[in-house]
């Protein structure tokens, strides 16, 4: 049977359990990256939804559209917002980011109900399904009318995917780290004791008793070490009897 080193069978046994909880972190990480930033990121989709609420409450009322687009064009430089609507109580678009272009489809978006607005909704709009998370802000409790904004799911995902990986490659040179730096102390503590031991073991066999065996690990490599020291105690005594008596009758 070939023979395999007990440094690289405990260093396998050790690589295949950091690989499982390598894995087991991969996939915790990744989801808990994808729940905290995908929440921020609507977090502040909401935020600028609500800004816009107070501000827009008085020129909605004064129907001041010049001032409510001059607002939203000021906002297109967020790259994660895909669009920002402001209606009025009868649906009527006063200010857009598509320059009165907007889709049907959002036109056609039902107004929710007023506790539903605080949960974003996922839509497809236009012809490339652009995918965003929808987000309703009513303007006086929606008396007035609501402030709508579309963040970008691609964005999200992408900013995910970028952080996943970031943690991710961390995670994998972190456990790499600890594994060969317990493959150095299984190195210094285990196998280099049992090395020693083993030469010693292999002395006794050939009759080379001088050497005293000493080892200091405070284990049970200690306690092997300290019994083959009186092994070798023995054996030495033997044969210097077994010398003595053969001296004696010669």
């Amino acid at each position: 049977m070939k023979f395999i080193s007990l440094k690289w069978k405990i260093s396998g046994l050790l690589l295949f359990s950091n690989v499982i909880i390598g894995v087991f972190l991969v996939v915790f990480m990744r989801f808990q990256v994808y729940k905290n930033l995908g929440t921020e990121l609507i977090e502040k989709g909401k935020i600028i939804a609500q800004s816009f609420a107070q501000f827009a409450a008085e020129q909605i009322e004064s129907r001041d559209e010049i001032a409510l687009r001059q607002q939203v064009s000021n906002v297109t430089d967020y790259e994660f917002v895909e669009f920002i609507l402001i209606q009025g109580s009868d649906s009527t678009v006063l200010a857009d980011t598509y320059n009165g272009n907007v889709p049907e489809k959002l036109l056609k978006e039902p107004i929710p109900e007023l506790e539903q607005t605080a949960q974003p909704k996922l839509i497809s709009l236009g012809e490339d399904e652009v995918n965003v998370y929808e987000i309703w802000a009513p303007v006086e409790e929606g008396y007035l009318g609501y402030v709508r904004v579309g963040v970008r799911q691609d964005y999200v995902l992408r900013r995910v995917r970028e952080t996943a990986t970031k943690v991710i490659g961390i995670i994998i040179i972190a456990i790499t780290l600890l594994w060969l730096l317990i493959i150095v102390i299984i190195s210094q503590k285990v196998i280099k004791p049992m090395t020693y031991l083993t030469k010693k073991a292999d002395d006794i066999s050939k009759g080379k008793l001088d050497e005293e065996i000493n080892i200091n690990t405070h284990d049970e490599i200690e306690n092997l070490g300290q019994a083959l020291e009186r092994l070798r105690e023995s054996v030495k005594i033997a044969l210097d009897r077994l010398k003595k008596h053969q001296s004696m009758q010669i």
